[in-house]
């Protein structure tokens, strides 16, 4: 395989590889950008929040990527959050071009509506820099029976029928993720914000959404600096969202 990494580190097993990114930086270590921990069976993966990420062992690609994004300002972290969220669905676009992939804010990845990968972006921010941004990834590969409790679970062999090989894609997304990284680096943000909202899902177009136990009918129009979510109800009030504040209802 094309060598797209600094180092790469391969466990059978772990309870988080963003963890095991962290406990390299406290044991003393100094990972180069773009250093890879890729596991086959995380015991205590996590999505956003509370939230944990189910995935049966060895069935699909589960790693962490190590950024260094000290060129971008802490105020401007989403825009990180953006690139990472692009990178996986153009990855997975590019794997499997016959089905619709579409990022559901913030950063999850749907496919054919149905979730095929979530992401867990860790930053650790010294003083008015952005030191490292530990980026988790959870792409569902090859499994093809999940828990009743995930609601609308996909992956790629439900899509394709076909067995996908967990290295190959997982250098496709990271691949992606350089090319993105570099745009912002290169200030390239309108192409980055223009890209994100063309594959949001539901972006000019009126969905229904919960929020405070209230159901809600709108329009998101944009995310703004901060990574809210900004939706106009029907009755032309302005909402600015923030994460678990809102749920879409597909």
């Amino acid at each position: 395989m094309e060598q797209q990494v600094t180092d790469y580190f391969y466990l059978h097993q772990t309870d988080s590889t963003n963890k095991e990114l962290w406990r390299m930086m406290a044991a003393g270590r100094e990972p180069g950008e773009f250093t890879v921990v890729q596991t086959g069976h995380q015991t205590a993966g996590r999505g956003q929040g509370s939230t944990h990420w189910h995935s049966e062992a060895g069935k699909n690609l589960l790693f962490s990527v190590l950024l260094k994004p000290r060129f971008l300002r802490p105020s401007g972290q989403f825009m990180l959050n953006k690139c990472i969220a692009l990178a996986i669905r153009d990855a997975l676009a590019s794997l499997c071009h016959t089905h619709r992939f579409e990022i559901k804010w913030p950063n999850d990845i749907l496919a054919d509506g149905g979730k095929i990968a979530g992401t867990l972006i860790e930053n650790r921010i010294t003083g008015r820099t952005l030191e490292y941004s530990v980026v988790g990834i959870g792409v569902n590969l090859n499994q093809q029976s999940f828990p009743s409790g995930i609601s609308n679970p996909a992956s790629l062999k439900m899509l394709t029928g076909k067995t996908f090989d967990a290295g190959l894609c997982m250098q496709a997304v990271i691949k992606e993720i350089k090319a993105r990284v570099g745009s912002l680096r290169s200030d390239d943000t309108k192409q980055i914000n223009t890209d994100y909202l063309a594959h949001l899902l539901g972006y000019g177009k009126q969905m229904r959404f919960l929020t405070a136990g209230e159901v809600i009918v709108g329009t998101i129009y944009g995310v703004n600096a901060f990574g809210k979510l900004l939706l106009k109800s029907t009755d032309g009030a302005e909402h600015a969202f923030d994460m678990k504040e809102i749920e879409f209802l597909m």
